[in-house]
């Protein structure tokens, strides 16, 4: 089955995903200690999941190696992630090759709504190592016949800037703050599209680009949990296109774990379907989402998925890099920064107008003392998501 069917009833894709997730459970169960207790499980219906017990990065952290289902020998990769920022645990996940295939094709389908033969794509994200992340998507668009540049994660904004306008890509991919920073650094050499992806997508931080540069702004949601990918913006723009041949998603009440219905908000949590080495069964991903019920505009009949507002663990801190990032990626003399906060100060990085931010910042909450100095502002070689450390 392909990645997006536009032509296939949801009762038919329903009755997919079912025989798919218990061929999935039975898989897990026969193979890994973790999931052994549910050998006897036969799901009836999709609703019959949600009386599963839920995985948890916990979960991989600490019994990780307990869920892996292949011997090593049919390890293909392993993602090796921190938990929180640059420190503690380690989350360890395992791919055959043939689920980075999987992934692949994932890619290829995904950015044939932006892209086609012929097309340059510059790639700046991470993962010039073999099956990382930027290989892959590479890898997927030479399938489509398309021409890849992985320049990686963008660290020397005049560099960049230099490479784009040299190469003179249709489409860039890359992490939101970063683009938006090359978009204010290169108005003059703008692309025709531009894909955002590894980590939240401010509102204000999207209609800078699509300003600047006058390009479409497409969204992607994925976690290295799901294989790295996991739904896409089409260009209808009406809520992004789901896995659904190799993810069932659910939406659930963060509090009491119930199911909720599509267009309530709550946790994103997702089922593999046909993962090898390393199956996850109602992964809780700590995101906030929603499912979308009605019928695209481009004609898919399938759910979709909302625009992802962000972590849970960071909509609900007083003080927020969502917050911030709304107010200061609104104005384009803040081109970047970075944020601490220790015993009422906060203190900012800016690269920009830093009085400009220090001021906006200090009247969004008073009850801080702010400072801001000039410097590189945010900056990783990974996807490392943004936050006030």
């Amino acid at each position: 089955m392909r990645v997006f069917e536009q032509d296939i009833g949801r009762d038919e894709m329903e009755r997919w995903q079912l025989d798919r997730l218990n061929a999935q459970i039975a898989w897990a169960a026969a193979n890994c200690a973790f999931y052994r207790p549910l050998a006897d499980t036969h799901l009836r219906s999709l609703s019959d999941l949600a009386e599963l017990p839920f995985t948890t990065a916990a979960d991989i952290i600490e019994r990780g190696e307990d869920m892996v289902c292949v011997p090593a020998s049919r390890v293909q990769r392993i993602v090796s992630l921190h938990t929180s920022g640059t420190s503690g645990p380690w989350k360890r996940l395992h791919f055959t090759a043939a689920d980075l295939e999987q992934t692949v094709a994932f890619f290829a389908v995904g950015m044939g709504y932006m892209c086609g033969p012929g097309d340059k794509v510059l790639i700046c994200m991470p993962g010039v190592a073999e099956d990382g992340v930027g290989q892959l998507l590479a890898r997927g668009l030479r399938y489509l016949g398309a021409e890849p540049m992985l320049y990686g994660p963008i660290s020397d904004y005049g560099q960049a800037a230099a490479a784009l306008r040299e190469f003179r890509p249709h489409t860039i991919v890359g992490i939101p703050a970063q683009i938006r920073r090359l978009a204010l650094t290169a108005p003059d050499a703008p692309p025709v599209n531009v894909l955002l992806s590894a980590d939240r997508v401010s509102p204000v931080l999207r209609a800078a680009v699509e300003r600047v540069w006058g390009c479409a702004v497409f969204e992607h949601y994925g976690l290295t949990e799901s294989g790295l990918g996991c739904a896409v913006e089409c260009p209808a723009h009406d809520g992004l296109h789901i896995r659904h041949d190799a993810l069932y998603l659910e939406i659930i009440d963060p509090e009491s774990g119930a199911p909720l219905r599509a267009g309530e908000w709550g946790e994103i949590v997702f089922s593999t379907l046909g993962r090898q080495a390393m199956p996850l069964l109602r992964y809780r991903t700590g995101d906030r989402g929603r499912l979308l019920d009605h019928v695209c505009s481009c004609g898919c009949r399938l759910p979709r998925l909302d625009t992802v507002t962000g972590r849970f663990s960071e909509l609900t801190r007083a003080y927020s890099i969502y917050q911030l990032d709304d107010l200061l990626l609104r104005e384009d003399a803040v081109w970047d920064y970075s944020a601490s906060l220790s015993d009422g100060i906060l203190r900012l990085e800016v690269a920009g107008d830093a009085e400009l931010a220090r001021r906006l910042t200090a009247e969004m909450w008073p009850e801080l003392h702010v400072t801001a100095v000039p410097g590189a502002g945010f900056s990783t070689r990974g996807t490392r998501k943004r936050i006030v450390l």
